[in-house]
């Protein structure tokens, strides 16, 4: 362990994550032969592939540190050869040992973890909404009425605005989420005339929605009889996160869908513990699910797996399971039928291929073997020379506006079958290339952490009159050095780290499969979808927007899995929860 890590000084992601994971490792390893766990018990063999898959998932993603490493200038192949091996076996062994220790702790004591029970009144309980929805939205709008007044617009909410204006709807950006924004518009310039003022009325309830879902959190964390200072915790950890309150005013799709992620969470703990008026919480499940499946392109490919993971852990839960059917076929027929008969413009062919696209773009890039008639197929998509040139290993834009802007999508589109053959005929003369350059599209959504902007922060520039006003520049100025604080602080960075907050994910799904929490299991699974879609189909390597739901539903996640004994196993029927 101690020369995995030290080898991962060298790594291009953050390293205080690897820190946290070895220190806690070595915790877990002197509790497992103090309690002599490791003499008890044999490991379970589910552990060790777990592990092991860790182990090569974080060896993949420090490849630039055993696949390219820094060798003198006078050396054999041999040599080379040699070093690299000891650099993957290091990596290799230290992960494995790291995450083998921690699941057993888990496994074999697992309630040393768990939150203390806390019996709070009905009053005090409701406390907890009124006050942190008060504190939030303080907060929210004295920094939005300062210094980013109408709201936080980037290219594509202008984008999307400009598709209110023309008429011309596309679902490159969700077409109902674009269509809500017009309603706000339209009924904005109605009442006050002035685009600013119909900007800001959508922000303003914008702000008001994320401020009452966070608070709502909290509430029913204080519901499952967590201990004051976690509520406590939890609402600072809403009020003054940047991204919550950056987001909160800025028009982008990322900010209801990942709200919306955190209410169906909620709602499914509440009815899977009976917690509240029951059926109030099966309409508020049942109105999350269609701006889910709506409001993002994976969305719908997540609210799907909730389906799958509630036929398999909770068959007895029949009307969820009619309420999550039902809203897939009308969501199915709303993003398509209708789509299709108002003639929305679906996304171009390029858009859904970006890790397949960014697979070949690095063969390309890295002159590796391609046959001549695929290179000829090839070339009659994209100029390869360009490609070459032009590919980034993060992002798939480069190489996607490439492809537009050479404008033989519809050969593309036309002819799938000859472009899967060259695909999988590249892949078997490149298979290592194929692997790097996968990891590199996706790492930031698994690995420890990356630089990488988190929040936009101003109005691009537009033809529409849109323009930010700065009502306090002693405010910005606080803000701007607040801000910088998060991309240049090394321990306020791990608070915007998408893998680190996936590591504590997947340390809460150990906690509930081994526990037999079958409702804690369930909660991680929208958020659990959404990385899937990620590796599959991610134009982005760490695009902090595309995760924010689950910096959103995190909290709720925690409170049912390390929450009060008394909440776990007790699913039962409908006929039970009437």
């Amino acid at each position: 362990m101690v020369l995995c890590l030290l080898t991962l000084l060298d790594s291009g992601s953050y390293f205080a994550p690897y820190l946290i994971a070895g220190l806690a490792a070595f915790y877990c390893l002197l509790k497992n032969r103090t309690d002599g766990t490791d003499r008890k018990y044999r490991t379970p063999r589910s552990i060790i592939i777990v592990s092991f898959i860790a182990a090569v998932f974080i060896t993949l993603a420090n490849h630039k540190i055993w696949l390219h490493p820094v060798m003198p200038d006078i050396r054999s192949a041999m040599f080379v050869r040699i070093c690299k091996l000891l650099l993957v076996l290091i990596l290799m062994s230290g992960v494995y040992v790291i995450v083998l220790n921690i699941l057993v702790f888990i496994r074999h004591d697992p309630e040393k973890i768990m939150f203390t029970p806390s019996e709070e009144s009905s009053k005090s309980k409701l406390f907890f909404f009124c006050i942190p929805f008060t504190a939030m939205l303080i907060i929210y709008m004295t920094i939005y009425l300062c210094c980013y007044y109408p709201g936080i617009l980037s290219v594509d909410s202008i984008d999307q605005i400009g598709q209110f204006f023309t008429g011309q709807y596309s679902n490159h950006h969700p077409f109902y989420h674009s269509v809500v924004i017009g309603l706000f518009l339209r009924a904005g310039l109605a009442v006050f005339g002035n685009i600013n003022s119909a900007v800001a009325g959508f922000i303003i309830v914008q702000i008001i929605f994320m401020v009452t879902v966070f608070s709502f959190v909290i509430y029913n964390m204080a519901v499952l009889g967590l201990p004051r200072w976690v509520l406590v915790a939890t609402s600072i950890w809403y009020c003054v996160m940047p991204f919550h309150f950056m987001y909160s005013f800025t028009l982008w799709k990322d900010v209801p869908f990942g709200a919306f992620v955190a209410c169906l969470i909620t709602f499914f703990i509440r009815i899977m513990t009976r917690k509240g008026n029951m059926r109030l919480n099966y309409i508020g499940f049942s109105v999350c699910g269609p701006f889910i499946c709506l409001f993002r392109s994976n969305g719908m490919f997540a609210y799907v797996f909730v389906f799958l993971a509630l036929i398999l852990l909770a068959r007895k839960q029949k009307k969820l399971l009619i309420i999550t059917g039902m809203t897939i076929l009308v969501c199915l027929i709303l993003k398509y039928g209708v789509l299709k008969l108002f003639s929305v413009t679906p996304p171009d062919t390029v858009e859904s291929l970006s890790i397949p696209l960014q697979q070949v773009a690095r063969v390309i890039a890295e002159d590796g073997f391609i046959e001549d008639g695929d290179r000829a197929l090839i070339s009659q998509i994209i100029d390869i020379d360009s490609a070459k040139e032009s590919y980034d290993p993060t992002i798939s834009d480069p190489i996607k506006n490439l492809i537009r802007d050479f404008g033989n999508q519809d050969h593309l589109s036309q002819n799938m079958s000859a472009y899967a053959g060259v695909y999988l005929r590249t892949l078997s003369h490149n298979p290592m290339t194929y692997v790097i350059a996968w990891v590199d599209s996706t790492c930031g959504y698994w690995n420890s952490g990356y630089d990488y902007w988190v929040w936009y922060w101003d109005v691009q520039e537009n033809p529409y009159g849109i323009t930010r006003t700065i009502r306090s520049e002693g405010v910005l100025h606080a803000m701007d050095e607040y801000l910088w604080l998060y991309y240049n602080n090394t321990v306020l960075q791990l608070l915007t780290s998408i893998g680190l907050a996936v590591w504590i994910l997947l340390i809460l799904l150990a906690v509930s499969l081994f526990t037999g929490n079958r409702t804690a299991t369930l909660s991680t699974i929208p958020i659990l979808a959404i990385i899937l879609s990620l590796l599959i189909s991610s134009p982005v390597f760490s695009e902090f927007r595309y995760m924010y739901a689950l910096f959103c539903s995190l909290p709720m996640i925690m409170a049912i899995t390390l929450g009060s004994l008394e909440t776990k196993n007790r699913e039962g029927s409908d006929e039970d929860n009437v």
